[in-house]
């Protein structure tokens, strides 16, 4: 575990010749979503596009960069060897991290400590290990490693798959599946498997109406409304029964959105249960139990074992002195 770095100050950092420290971790900007490693900057619509220096200026710092892995947010920082203009002006020795605020926060119109205020996340530092293992051991260890990422993504995957089979959708894909294998090679539900596509597609229309209803929903703050509102019935502002007018208006468009998600996820629930029921009726044996006593060989055998014990009776009736 390394130690917590400060983003509003310099920082020294005591390394001997030859030796490394490893700086990670990112923070993301509530101004306009960016998020910042320790060297790089990622736009928050752009997510991936590297597009600027990050947090630490490692020049200013003495360092130089030993290693960069900007996928894991990671870099390997070792002294240059020559004092650092940053740790000079703060008057600290060489090497050192010195922060970037006072830049970002330009580009965006803010200052070094109001940029820090919008800042969440954590950035880390952490001496270097170096490797005292023989090169095949760590291609052994590397080796393992890989079979264990592959484990993991193997994974993560079947519980993507199975968090799919459970959504709303999901579960009408595998009612679909269950219909199609039993009114497979029946003459007569030709037709009903032709409406099983029909009420798939009418599924996968439903199912983009309750994501894209679900996801508008997320994006509402109903207790900022509720406070936007109070806020404005209070007003004596000339202004404030319009406002009233439209934040009504507001309201009224987010229940439609809750009674538009609550439609399709019926609708969606409704197509599952149909299919599941064709399923069902499908089945070769359906009504075996109204059949049961329909020509029932069982009760063949109980009138022949009667009629016999009757014949019986009657012999010995008639031998009888």
């Amino acid at each position: 575990m390394g130690a917590l770095v400060p983003l509003d100050r310099v920082t020294p950092l005591s390394l001997d010749p030859g030796a490394h420290v490893v700086l990670h971790g990112i923070a993301r900007t509530s101004l306009d979503g960016s998020v910042f490693d320790a060297l790089a900057q990622w736009d928050g619509l752009a997510a991936g596009a590297s597009r600027a220096g990050g947090l630490f200026d490692p020049v200013a710092g003495g360092l130089r960069i030993a290693e960069a892995r900007p996928d894991r947010h990671e870099y390997v920082l070792e002294s240059e060897g020559t004092p650092g203009s940053a740790c000079v002006a703060a008057g600290v020795p060489s090497p050192c991290l010195a922060p970037r605020l006072a830049e970002i926060g330009h580009e965006r119109l803010r200052t070094a400590a109001e940029l820090a205020s919008t800042l969440s996340g954590a950035l880390e530092v952490e001496p270097a290990i170096e490797p005292a293992v023989a090169p095949a051991t760590l291609r052994a260890v590397a080796t393992v490693a890989s079979v264990l990422a592959v484990a993991a993504i193997v994974v993560a995957l079947v519980a993507i798959v199975r968090r799919l089979a459970r959504s709303p959708m999901g579960r009408v894909r595998s009612a679909a599946g269950e219909a199609m294998r039993a009114t497979r090679g029946d003459t007569t539900l030709q037709r009903l498997r032709g409406q099983v596509h029909v009420l798939l597609a009418r599924a996968a229309q439903l199912d983009v109406a309750r994501r894209e209803c679900a996801r508008r929903l997320r994006r509402i703050d109903r207790l900022g409304l509720a406070k936007r509102t109070e806020a404005c019935a209070r007003s004596a502002a000339p202004e404030a029964v319009e406002t009233m007018t439209w934040l009504a208006a507001e309201h009224a468009e987010a229940a439609r959105l809750e009674a538009d998600l609550a439609a399709s996820t019926v609708g969606l629930e409704r197509i599952e249960s149909a299919l599941r029921v064709l399923a069902m009726r499908a089945r070769a044996h359906r009504g075996v139990s109204a059949r049961a006593r329909r020509a029932d060989p069982v009760d063949a055998v109980a009138v022949e074992l009667e009629l016999r014990e009757e014949g019986l009776a009657e012999a010995e009736r008639f031998l009888r002195p």
